[in-house]
């Protein structure tokens, strides 16, 4: 058995009790071979997936069931449905930001849901109990988010704002962070949203699909095995979470107050240490050794001046966003989904990167991808 294969064999085996020999032998493709880089053509909402939805459906609902047209393998499954049923057991769920901390499992989320005498949802559901794969649901809420922000900026011909602050001191290179983590999921699935395939995929289809247009490839929708991953099913439980507005705590006025002042001064005191320390240490090291006297003071401040400049570039190259850093550096997810510990130590490695990214916001109403 090959790497894809026990890729392909482990959600079948986090969803559904079944030998993993047996989900292994159904597959008759072999990534070793030329023909796994045969890239299938699949109708998404980039090459037409969604154009009858945009022209011909005269309500928000019919846009719901008609452009997204299957992510699952029910019909009756739709977001409508996901978001309905997501209110019979919302009261027994943790709260947005402990559930990606604690990254729940499938089986332990379900097993405190049929405790409560609750009906599990479909996403929680074995195969042979009638269930859908948690990443096919995430798919299908989604993309009927995005198809509806679409819907709703052409029928109102808005216009997006000139560029913030952020970009126009930074000349463009660099954007306003998002730190919610609803509005961090959105965004990551946004831009890869033209590629989705509004078909059912397997989730390294799915992953090739966006990697092949030279996308990042969302963290919910990473292979298991990397440490960048998260489970697709939390973030659709945090998703539909911020739909009824539990999210709206993080958000809280005294928390992005508390966190921007830690990470000002976590920012003020690197620049002191790694900049103003490595020009002083220069200068307080050259007296310390007798290297400094009267008669040269003015070439050694000249020398720790230059030192300092050396170790600002050092700062800059180390400090700065890259686009890489996405869900890396402040958590999968944002701050809010690292532990309180650890999201200390790392908005203190990396003040910066709380106020800015690198990478663009995204557009719903982008051009294609070529």
């Amino acid at each position: 058995m090959n790497g894809s294969d026990i890729e392909m064999a482990r959600p079948e085996q986090e969803y559904e009790p079944v030998p993993s020999l047996q989900v292994a032998a159904t597959r008759d493709d072999d990534d070793e071979s030329l023909d796994s880089n045969y890239d299938e053509p699949l109708q998404t909402l980039e090459n037409g997936g969604s154009v009858v939805a945009f022209s011909s459906s005269p309500s928000l609902k019919q846009l719901s069931t008609a452009g997204v047209k299957a992510t699952l393998e029910s019909e009756r499954y739709d977001a409508d449905t996901i978001r309905r049923e997501f209110r019979a057991y919302q009261h027994l769920l943790p709260r947005p930001e402990q559930l990606l901390q604690q990254q729940h499992s499938f089986t332990a989320l379900r097993t405190k849901i049929e405790e409560s005498n609750v009906d599990l949802p479909r996403f929680l559901r074995y195969k042979s109990e009638g269930g859908i794969k948690p990443h096919h649901a995430l798919c299908c809420l989604l993309l009927s988010e995005y198809e509806a922000k679409k819907t709703e900026e052409r029928k109102k011909k808005r216009c997006r704002g000139g560029p913030s602050r952020v970009q126009i001191l930074s000349f463009g290179t660099l954007h306003r962070q998002i730190n919610n983590p609803a509005a961090f999921i959105r965004d990551q699935f946004d831009r890869v949203a033209p590629v989705i395939p509004t078909d059912v995929v397997k989730p390294h289809v799915l992953r090739k699909k966006i990697t092949n247009r030279g996308l990042p490839v969302p963290n919910y929708f990473l292979d298991p095995d990397d440490d960048k991953q998260f489970p697709p099913h939390i973030a659709l439980l945090v998703i539909l979470q911020d739909g009824e507005k539990e999210s709206r705590r993080l958000n809280n006025v005294l928390y992005s107050l508390a966190f921007s002042l830690f990470a000002l001064v976590a920012l003020l005191l690197r620049i002191v240490l790694e900049v103003i320390g490595g020009a002083g240490a220069i200068w307080g090291g050259a007296e310390c050794f007798g290297l400094r006297n009267p008669t040269n003071v003015e070439e050694w401040r000249w020398v720790s001046v230059a030192i300092g400049g050396l170790c600002f570039g050092r700062f800059i190259t180390l400090n700065i966003p890259q686009e890489e850093d996405e869900g890396d550096i402040l958590g999968p997810a944002g701050p809010w989904s690292l532990r309180l510990p650890v999201r200390l130590r790392a908005v203190c490695d990396h003040p910066f990167h709380y106020f800015v990214r690198a990478l663009p916001p995204s557009k719903p109403n982008a051009k294609k991808v070529d």
